[in-house]
């Protein structure tokens, strides 16, 4: 019985932990949104002499992002800044993130220039989010050509079944006509899906 207590007893504040850490992920999870305007105070703060460790908090009240939040807890609970990194790298899979920490891990390990480094991490971010940017661009584009390449054979083969008897007798009234509605009908969809996976394709 007391076997059976202490395991349930177990088993119920693990629950309750487990509980506790969910509701602080679902409460403090705002976002990388601003995680360029992040690390750019954190370089301003660099540059005026502060410690990399201060920066990062002051930038977490100006510019809150998942990444330094997570970071500027665990600093208080006793973790340096390398194991802090060190700790959330195995947790993540934005490359964004990874390559912040990786440079954090390195400036905290290694020292150095922190402002240069961590500038040099920012123009990183910035062409990434410019290159994005384009890409979703072309992808519109190219959504939108898929869309009128799909619907334009539509649209021209019922204009024409609407306007002559002949056409519609062939293509509805003939093994040859539905062999090339068929057809036409097919390549269509290849064609939407084939265009709509190359747009969303990595």
């Amino acid at each position: 019985m007391a076997n059976a207590r202490s395991i349930t007893s177990f088993t119920s504040g693990d629950h309750v932990r487990s509980l506790v850490r969910r509701r602080d992920r679902v409460y403090d999870r705002v976002g990388n949104h601003q995680l360029i305007e992040a690390l750019e105070s954190v370089v301003r703060s660099l540059r005026s002499s502060r410690s990399i460790t201060a920066a990062i908090v002051e930038s977490t009240t100006r510019h809150p992002t998942d990444l330094t939040r997570a970071l500027v807890r665990s600093i208080n609970e006793g973790h340096t800044l390398a194991e802090s990194c060190a700790e959330r790298v195995h947790h993540v899979d934005d490359r964004d993130e990874v390559l912040v920490l990786h440079a954090l891990t390195l400036i905290a390990s290694h020292g150095g220039d922190a402002a240069a480094n961590l500038d040099a991490v920012v123009i990183t971010l910035h062409d990434r989010r410019h290159q994005m940017a384009e890409r979703l661009v072309q992808a519109s584009t190219a959504s939108a050509s898929a869309r009128l390449l799909t619907w334009l054979p539509i649209g021209c083969g019922a204009l024409l079944a609407l306007d002559s008897r002949g056409f519609r007798h062939t293509l509805f009234a003939t093994t040859a006509g539905w062999t090339c509605l068929s057809i036409g009908v097919a390549l269509n969809l290849v064609g939407r899906f084939w265009t709509r996976r190359l747009v969303r394709s990595p």
